[in-house]
């Protein structure tokens, strides 16, 4: 298990104990990275495309670093301040994957760590899959416009990109209807993973944005339905926009070709996930998919309400209790991704309180959101992680002369 943890010398990167890009075996991991130099100035002030440019510089250095290049790319997400520029935003990126189409996702956020950042941009790079990937088209519009596919497949591992109940056709199915938007998404994504070669149970992780989390109780039925006896991790998290207005919800997802024979799901004391369908933890070999904690107890009862720091460090309290039921640790976390509500006074800085990643310095991506799935929720925190990968970490900084800032 070969890791690097790559540094682009920006400040942040040690405070808040992060590395600009990860690679663990044959994955490289991008940090959600946005347009800001290494004096923490914003480049491209007001215009998506000079920080769209500026992001991508960033990014093909340090996965040049750690060994990959934008043709392994194999998921996209990016977080965009506001949807109007979402589709110009899109474009500029499509024109780095024209060739690699990997998965993609793109939402609209709250905020980032300045008000000025526009956008900001996490990718996964796989090795060989320029070469070896399998592209799965639904034949949706988008897809060519903004060069992704609805699903790539490299290896055993599928990547399924956001999706919506947008059709073939370029409408939304059910406006105003979350319950049936869900179950059109979900017949979309296992099509999708169908036509991959898995199956329903291999299903392993999601993630599911909303513009309404009034109608949760309509997601949950549909999602209920769609995957039955299946528990992949679910991440649920509000938000002010999708691309279009009436979409209600996108969700991305990802499988491992034969894990319905091989995972294993993990629940935390009283199982309160399961009847909500979906796992603490799934692990498939050495790999270790997580869903957002949050400051939940047990028994799903709020622990600190308005009390930020208070729910981040209980968040991880129940991340650090999974990864050592599956006989792993934080450092062994290769990616971290943190959802605060956009009203939550965060009240601790950068750099305070307990250094959990301190030594392992994942990829990491930071927002700003409209809510959660309770509304005394103040941060959400997903991370993923493989078995093995705290044991050795190489690290690797900037020359002098290379051109990242």
């Amino acid at each position: 298990m070969r890791r690097i943890n790559v540094s682009s010398g920006r400040a942040l990167e040690r405070t808040a104990h992060y590395s600009r890009a990860v690679r663990v075996g044959d994955t490289v991991l991008q940090a959600g990275t946005t347009a800001i130099d290494r004096q923490q100035s914003v480049v491209g002030v007001g215009d998506v495309v000079t920080q769209v440019d500026a992001i991508m510089a960033i990014a093909e250095w340090s996965l040049a670093k750690a060994g990959a290049t934008f043709d392994d790319v194999v998921r996209n997400r990016m977080y965009v301040t506001d949807v109007s520029v979402a589709d110009e935003a899109a474009r500029a990126v499509a024109r780095r994957f024209r060739d690699a189409r990997p998965a993609a996702t793109l939402v609209q956020v709250v905020g980032l760590a300045q008000p000025t950042q526009l956008i900001e941009i996490e990718l996964d790079a796989v090795d060989g899959a320029g070469k070896n990937g399998r592209r799965v088209s639904s034949g949706r519009v988008t897809e060519e416009q903004y060069a992704y596919s609805r699903a790539l497949r490299v290896g055993d591992r599928v990547f399924i990109s956001g999706t919506t109940a947008m059709n073939a056709r370029g409408g939304v199915e059910s406006p105003g209807d979350l319950y049936r938007q869900t179950r059109a998404t979900m017949d979309t994504i296992f099509a999708a993973l169908e036509e991959a070669g898995g199956t329903p149970a291999d299903l392993v992780y999601t993630k599911s944005f909303f513009t309404d989390l009034s109608q949760m109780a309509g997601y949950t039925r549909a999602w209920l339905e769609a995957v039955k006896d299946v528990r992949p991790t679910s991440t649920t998290l509000g938000i002010p926009a999708l691309l279009r207005p009436d979409m209600l919800v996108e969700i991305e997802a990802e499988a491992v070709i034969g894990a319905s024979k091989t995972r294993r799901d993990l629940y935390t004391q009283r199982e309160r996930e399961k009847p909500r369908g979906y796992a603490r933890a799934v692990q498939v070999g050495d790999r270790i998919y997580m869903s957002g904690c949050t400051d939940l107890d047990a028994a799903g009862e709020i622990q600190s309400p308005d009390d930020w720091a208070a729910q981040y460090d209980h968040a991880m309290q129940t991340v650090q209790w999974s990864l050592e039921q599956l006989g792993s640790s934080l450092d062994d976390v290769v990616r971290r991704e943190t959802f605060t509500v956009g009203s939550a006074h965060v009240n601790r800085p950068h750099g305070q309180g307990p250094g959990y990643f301190a030594r392992s310095r994942p990829a990491a991506t930071g927002c700003r959101i409209t809510g959660l799935a309770r509304p005394e929720l103040l941060v959400e925190i997903e991370v993923s992680a493989v078995k093995g990968a705290g044991k050795d970490i190489e690290e690797l900084g900037p020359d002098p002369t290379d051109p990242v800032g």
